[in-house]
């Protein structure tokens, strides 16, 4: 898998960042406020690919998000990280174009409480940490809904495992020690390539995937790489993205705002309605 990764972030629900919510960075600075990643939910990774810049990030994540991405659309406020070469650089999502927030990278190491609130005894003190304890007002959906938690813990450096078992706490898949796609990530873009697979009707000598009647799953062919999937699964959204931006361009300015207008309502009402099943058995 590339080592060239790019990270969404967008502002938790705590009633605190609610006052952080679509502010432009001027406004914030001026407060001497700092984009810090407390306040933050790591929403997404994709891989970086050759030539993408901030804009192409932005377009994807507005006009044609993809089917494995469970945030709202890219907006004022939201924060986008790029790993490149084992440099990491950050920008927040400002009212025309991004702003460098450096400080969004300190103490970059978080882990989650996912079976109680963060409290005297359930965390490990360490000389590195815990730097920072952020409590959310409820237990929350975190790490693209993948799993809930209560809260979450920033050391400057890497727990072991053993204390992660020990306190039952969870490490974010930013963390810089384990920043790549995680396996959820893989297998949604696997199903995403399948079903363009069938609408293609690409032959079965050329398929990426099969389809799995006994699990009524897409699974990946045996000689197919996960980096060939990745790679497949961007030229869909390429495809799907300049497809929109053709029909956008067909359209009347104030029939794209009106259509604008529910997208954001849909997203609203989405961000305040957990995932379908209840509890989710990656709670742990």
């Amino acid at each position: 898998m590339s080592d060239n990764i790019f990270l969404i972030y967008q502002l938790n629900k705590s009633s605190e960042s609610r006052n952080f919510r679509f502010e432009p960075i001027e406004r914030l600075r001026a407060l001497s406020l700092a984009v810090e990643r407390d306040r933050y939910n790591h929403i997404y990774t994709g891989v970086l690919e050759p030539g993408m810049a901030l804009d192409d990030i932005f377009g994807r994540f507005n006009i044609s998000r993809p089917e494995d991405f469970a945030g709202h659309a890219l907006s004022v406020s939201d924060v986008v990280a790029l790993q490149q070469n084992g440099m990491v650089s950050a920008y927040y999502v400002d009212n025309f174009g991004f702003k460098d927030v450096p400080e969004f990278m300190d103490a970059p190491y978080r882990y989650y409480s996912t079976q109680r609130p963060v409290d005297i005894g359930t965390f490990p003190k360490t000389d590195n940490g815990p730097v920072r304890i952020f409590n959310f007002d409820k237990r929350e959906y975190v790490e693209n809904a993948t799993f809930r938690a209560w809260g979450y813990l920033v050391y400057d450096a890497p727990l072991p495992q053993s204390q992660l078992d020990d306190y039952e706490l969870r490490a974010a898949s930013d963390n810089p020690d384990c920043v790549r796609l995680s396996p959820y990530q893989l297998e949604a873009q696997t199903q995403i390539v399948g079903k363009w697979e069938n609408a293609k009707r690409i032959p079965d000598t050329k398929r990426l995937t099969w389809y799995h009647n006994d699990f009524g799953i897409f699974v990946r062919n045996a000689p197919v790489t996960w980096e060939r999937i990745t790679e497949q699964y961007g030229q869909i959204l390429e495809d799907k993205a300049r497809n929109a931006e053709n029909r956008a361009a067909k359209k009347p300015i104030a029939e794209q705002l009106k259509e604008n207008a529910e997208q954001a309502a849909r997203d609203n009402a989405k961000r305040e309605t957990p995932p379908a099943g209840g509890d989710n058995r990656e709670d742990r």
